[in-house]
């Protein structure tokens, strides 16, 4: 099994940090068609203390979204079959009640574009360093928070 994460430290087996600055029950949605990724981020994130939702590509999120509250966090990988990333964002960024919700983007060609072009809060690499993606999940939700 290949699976798109790693540790700052690959020799440190002590679990990453966990969510600290966020209301209870934080939720977010993992949007990623490489399923072994999905599985490994959704338990990390699960037992940092937040709600996850997945999804295997931007159609199927979006048919996700439908039916729930919307998250407080999308994780959106860039490449996928069927709606990729860059569909989803025009798609998400048409319907008003998902105007306003964070989306990290996740992408082994991150190199391409910033955070800023795309008009989203930051874009992180593949492999996700899962403390990188912590602490990124962890400064946006402080922001969220700071301007309420």
């Amino acid at each position: 099994m290949s699976v798109s994460v790693r540790r700052s430290n690959s020799n440190d087996s002590r679990p990453c940090g966990r969510a600290t600055l966020l209301s209870p029950m934080a939720s977010i949605l993992l949007v990623d068609d490489d399923m072994d990724t999905r599985l490994v981020l959704r338990d990390f994130l699960t037992e940092a203390g937040f709600v996850v939702h997945t999804a295997r590509d931007g159609q199927h999120a979006l048919r996700t979204l439908e039916k729930m509250d919307p998250p407080d966090l999308i994780l959106l990988d860039y490449k996928m079959p069927v709606m990729d990333g860059k569909q989803f964002l025009g798609a998400q960024r048409k319907i008003p009640r998902l105007q306003g919700i964070p989306v990290v983007i996740l992408s082994a060609a991150t190199r391409e574009w910033s955070g800023a072009h795309l008009e989203v809060e930051e874009v992180l690499s593949k492999p996700v360093d899962l403390e990188v993606l912590l602490e990124t999940v962890n400064r946006i939700f402080a922001n969220r928070l700071s301007r309420l």
